[in-house]
């Protein structure tokens, strides 16, 4: 880790002061502190991927230089320049955490098994959601219950969406997500071993990310 112990109270403090303002009346009554404080907050996320980069050591660029600014606080925006993937470092009222979604999900019929064990080891973080908000239509669903009465297994999940989605015969559905990965770091453990937990957790994700664009990247 290249941040000194002044550098992680530094990080804390400004999280601590963002969400003071965000669980006050401040954010309406004086946007223009709680607008000092959002930014404050979001350089500090910054700070945290300069973490996740030293220590994936990724031969890529990066454009991280917008948020979203939801109701429960921000999100940075990180977007890879070489895949253009894209990925979201944010905090809560609950903590920190890092979503992203599997871009180019249409070539997962080529990944081999050590795709599958890398994401499974994803799942194996604490605080790992896979969440799924696109769903195959009703009409296929009904046509096919006994694929949709169990939700176990992720994997079995992701398949599903894609199969469905790639024998989607209706032209007005087209092939969309196959879901949402999330790591969460509460604010119960210590700042320190939860950005090391989202940097192992970061490097896989781009990985993960990387096998699908690379075949892309050699169809064209």
């Amino acid at each position: 880790m290249k941040k000194s112990k002044s550098d992680i109270d530094s990080l804390i403090e400004s999280f601590n002061t963002y969400l003071v303002s965000l669980n006050s009346e401040e954010r309406l009554l004086q946007p223009e502190i709680y607008h000092g404080k959002l930014m404050h907050c979001v350089d500090s996320l910054s700070e945290i991927f300069e973490e996740l980069l030293l220590f994936g050591k990724f031969k890529d660029d990066w454009d991280c230089n917008f948020f979203n600014d939801f109701l429960n606080g921000p999100e940075l925006i990180i977007k890879s320049l070489k895949t253009n993937c894209t990925y979201g470092l944010g905090i809560n009222n609950e903590g920190l955490f890092l979503t992203m979604h599997l871009s180019n999900s249409e070539n997962l019929n080529y990944m081999d098994d050590l795709f599958w064990k890398n994401l499974l080891h994803l799942s194996d973080y604490d605080g790992f959601i896979y969440e799924e908000y696109e769903f195959t239509r009703d009409e296929r669903r009904k046509e096919f219950p006994e694929l949709f009465k169990t939700n176990k297994s992720m994997i079995f999940r992701i398949l599903r969406k894609y199969i469905f989605d790639h024998t989607e015969s209706h032209s007005h559905y087209l092939p969309g997500s196959v879901g949402n990965f999330k790591i969460s770091a509460k604010f119960s453990d210590s700042l320190l071993p939860s950005i090391q937990k989202l940097s192992g957790a970061f490097k896989i994700m781009y990985k993960l990310n990387y096998s699908l664009w690379k075949i892309k990247d050699k169809k064209r």
